[in-house]
């Protein structure tokens, strides 16, 4: 490396090839002041000197500003091993001059975090969609963070590496009010600092795709750190004629297959992520631990009213519009009940659509006059008044990996009509809940029919939701904590249990 002219991108490099000096070469604090050329080629004679994949993986990393994949990783340490110093460093060199279109931040420092648990919520900073998977994370985090020393972290640009977040995005995932987030300017920093993790737990919040799964799996591999995961359903892979973009989801069961612990939302998750790790003795690998881990829930504190908007029963269905769901099955029962003069209103609540057909049949009803209310962005107040106001609500979907709107039906004392299986068999099973087959539209149209017209089973559910116990989010954050966390945290911060 010769002397080259000061800049951003020279300076930051120097700066992460110090911080990584002070890792892989102890005690030498005649490199403080070392010539970039001989930084680099002190760190890699003394990786050569001690080649261990934690070890390449950081060099990489400082070097070229992105966590690199486990391919390449793989190849660095092979050269590192058959070759000399010289053919090494030039590798590396290849290694970085490619980065700049693989994910590399060349202008960003390097902020190496020790020992530390970081948290991946990379999706729920960036948006302000609230269904599921965000909602698991605006209510974990937080609580996470008041008790425990974490770093919430996203991607930079092009997922090349780890990033703090900006005040935005922390404000999306750690102060989100009612559904939205309280209104800030979303700017992250040009160049923000990179967060390296060195001998850390390495927290999945978010299901992780594209090239970030693909580094994030190098991590898990080869960094020195604990990958662990919070495992919600298989629906792309078992279900995947229901859902779009299950490639990237086996994207990210590839990065699982190097996780230490996944904690599945519930039995029904953890049947699915342990069949996943069963397959994995073809491969000769073991897989992560799967544990189970059941979601909490917050009970709606105003009490249940029954007061639909038009002076009728309200129905109310909250999920994304996809095949999945079952919106079809329960708009025909619907107009099936409408034909036979049953009075009530439909109203639907979804974050997100997927395809056409759905809103094309709404579209068809509400033309010919149907009580149907369609939602698209609701905030937490309006969810949980429509559902203290509806007579029920229904979620009947032909697959789910726990089922929250059952549980917040419940929650604010409305009976449910739900599936006859999986995990919303699990969740009815404390009562409060009519089960069908989805398959079955007669059926759907039996259970609609009965809630809307026999008060006392409607009543007869009411009486057994007073009686369900109901687990806290509080419940869930200390024990995902205990069972993702702890098993991997030592003492000692030069190691990973």
């Amino acid at each position: 490396m010769s002397a080259t002219t000061p800049s951003p991108a020279n300076d930051a490099l120097v700066q992460r090839l110090r911080v990584a000096a002070d890792v892989l070469v102890h005690d030498d604090h005649s490199l403080d002041q070392a010539h970039p050329s001989d930084l680099l080629s002190r760190l890699v004679a003394t990786v050569a000197d001690d080649v261990a994949s934690e070890r390449v993986w950081l060099l990489m990393v400082a070097l070229a500003a992105r966590f690199p994949t486990p391919g390449e990783v793989e190849e660095a340490t092979r050269t590192f091993i058959g070759g000399d110093t010289t053919d090494a460093a030039i590798f590396l060199l290849d290694f970085a001059l490619a980065g700049a279109a693989r994910g590399s931040a060349p202008e960003a420092t390097m902020d190496l975090v020790t020992n530390r648990v970081l948290v991946d919520v990379d999706h729920s900073a960036k948006n302000d969609v609230h269904t599921g998977i965000q909602q698991v994370v605006r209510h974990l985090v937080p609580r996470w963070s008041a008790e425990h020393d974490i770093v919430p972290v996203a991607w930079t640009d092009r997922s090349g590496a780890y990033r703090h977040l900006g005040v935005a995005e922390e404000r999306r995932v750690l102060r989100h009010f009612g559904g939205e987030a309280e209104a800030v300017p979303d700017v992250v920093e040009s160049a923000p600092a990179l967060v390296v993790p060195w001998h850390c737990v390495i927290v999945a919040a978010e299901v992780v795709v594209g090239d970030a799964a693909n580094r994030l799996s190098g991590l898990a591999q080869y960094s020195g750190s604990a990958l662990v995961a919070i495992g919600y359903d298989a629906i792309p892979v078992v279900s995947a004629d229901l859902v779009p973009n299950g490639d990237t989801f086996v994207q990210y069961l590839d990065t699982l297959k190097y996780a230490r612990t996944v904690a599945g939302i519930s039995t029904t998750a953890v049947v699915e992520f342990a069949g996943f790790v069963d397959t994995l003795a073809a491969q000769g690998l073991v897989g992560p631990t799967v544990s189970e881990v059941a979601l909490g829930t917050s009970p709606v504190s105003a009490p249940h009213t029954e007061r639909g908007h038009r002076g009728v029963a309200m129905v109310v269905m909250v999920g994304s519009m996809e095949p999945r769901k079952n919106h079809l099955a329960v708009l025909h029962a619907a107009e099936r009940l409408w034909r036979r003069g049953v009075k009530f209103e439909l109203t639907f609540i979804c974050g997100s659509e997927w395809g056409t057909e759905i809103p094309e049949r709404i579209d068809d009803l509400t033309r010919a006059g149907r009580p149907i209310t369609v939602h698209h962005k609701a905030d937490d107040a309006l969810v949980e008044e429509s559902y203290r106001r509806a007579r029920f609500s229904i979620f009947v979907s032909k697959h789910e990996g726990y089922g929250l709107p059952i549980v917040e039906s419940l929650a604010a004392g409305t009976p449910v009509i739900t599936s006859d299986f999986g995990c919303m068999l699990e969740l009815s099973k404390a009562g409060g809940t009519l089960v069908v087959d989805p398959h079955d539209d007669a059926a759907i149209e039996d259970a609609m029919f009965t809630l809307l017209s026999d008060d006392q089973r409607l009543e007869e559910l009411r009486a057994q939701i007073a009686l369900r116990p109901w687990r806290s989010w509080d419940d869930y954050a200390e024990d995902l904590w205990a069972t993702l966390v702890v098993p991997h945290r030592s003492a000692d911060p030069t190691k990973v249990s």
